[in-house]
């Protein structure tokens, strides 16, 4: 008889659920790299150093690659998305404890690159949000995020006592119910995701942007509930699941998890693109009195001086500019000459000037 590993690879030619698999998670890692890496450009080109959220994301991504191996082992060498009884025919029953070792690793995996994922979401509201209710509660939702981590991973890993009878079920010991925890590992990540997709809803349309960044913004939180929608939908599999039949049904909820973790970083890092598209299609942006965009550095500082709590919204703060006379204008003067324009707009001149004397402006002040 051939290595169980070489037949069970001449079986994916009919393996439809596994070829799907390695084909769906193939293409969206590659979006993953993508978006990832226009954040970073992104980043540079604003001269912003690399924040904790950015470091979220870029660990959370390494992570995705562990898990994407971790899933093309399973298909190749466990058999995923074939029927445990064309499984154990073909390569005995140290396939199935291989394919038990291989769902624990990506089990871990999957739990912490959601919770990456989300942890860099709240750090970009800390960062990009002034307002004083939204960083609060984003503070807040980061302590339930790192709980449900740890929770989680710890039940996951710590499912049976000891961890070695969840792949040798002969081993002595004790396991809780799989679908139970399951279902509230992925019921509580949906509530929790929820809550931070809409966190920052009713900022987005009090913000003075345009109408269409008004809708590519909603088009993101419209994306982050597909994600909370798939996570119900694993809840429903999870149920359905047949423990007779572990490496069939385990390839259709395979398929919905590995769609969550990849969107989940192309929804975090849509808001930081900007700049990078706007590199790629060569779109000039010009500077403006008023803070038009999120991705501005100074937008967060714009809404704590601007924005108070209870107060109606004000005119934004300007910075002073200094316009300087020609060369040759100071040429005949000992002073050198400048108009100064302050946060006030009083116009001051070192020398006298008829014409701003005349100026409404200069009287008044």
């Amino acid at each position: 008889m051939a290595p169980p590993s070489a037949t069970l690879i001449h079986s994916l030619g009919h393996n439809t659920l596994g070829k799907t698999d390695i084909a769906v998670q193939s293409v969206l890692l590659a979006i993953v790299f993508v978006s990832v890496g226009l954040r970073l450009w992104s980043r540079r080109l604003q001269w912003i150093s690399l924040r904790l959220n950015d470091f979220f994301i870029v660990v959370a991504t390494l992570l995705m690659v562990g898990r994407y191996v971790v899933e093309i082992l399973m298909v190749i060498l466990c058999g995923m998305g074939l029927h445990s009884t064309e499984v154990s025919q073909v390569g005995g029953t140290n396939i199935l404890v291989r394919f038990n070792k291989l769902t624990y690793a990506g089990d871990l995996l999957w739990v912490t690159v959601v919770a990456l994922i989300q942890l860099s979401i709240l750090n970009y509201y800390v960062h990009n949000f002034g307002q004083r209710t939204i960083t609060l509660l984003s503070y807040v939702t980061t302590g339930l995020c790192s709980a449900l981590w740890a929770a989680s991973f710890f039940v996951t890993a710590f499912f049976c006592t000891p961890p070695k009878r969840i792949w040798l079920v002969d081993t002595p010991g004790h396991c809780g119910d799989r679908k139970i925890l399951h279902t509230g590992v992925n019921a509580s990540e949906a509530i929790l995701g929820f809550f931070i997709v809409t966190l920052p809803v009713s900022l987005i349309w009090g913000m003075p942007l345009s109408k269409t960044k008004k809708a590519a913004l909603m088009c993101i939180q419209v994306l982050g509930l597909g994600i909370i929608a798939i996570l119900a939908i694993r809840v429903k599999l999870e149920f359905d699941l047949d423990p007779e039949d572990p490496t069939y049904g385990s390839a259709t909820k395979s398929i919905l998890s590995c769609i969550v973790p990849p969107l989940g970083i192309i929804v975090a890092c849509l808001p930081t693109l900007e700049p990078a598209i706007q590199k790629i299609f060569r779109i000039s942006t010009f500077p403006s009195p008023v803070h038009t965009s999120i991705y501005d550095p100074t937008f967060a500082r714009y809404w704590r001086t601007t924005v108070l709590p209870g107060r109606r919204l004000e005119e934004p703060e300007m910075p002073l500019v200094t316009v300087n006379h020609p060369f040759m204008v100071k040429m005949g003067h000992l002073a050198p000459g400048h108009i100064q324009v302050t946060s006030h707009w009083e116009i001051h001149s070192s020398r006298g000037s008829a014409r701003l004397d005349r100026s409404p402006v200069r009287q008044a002040s």
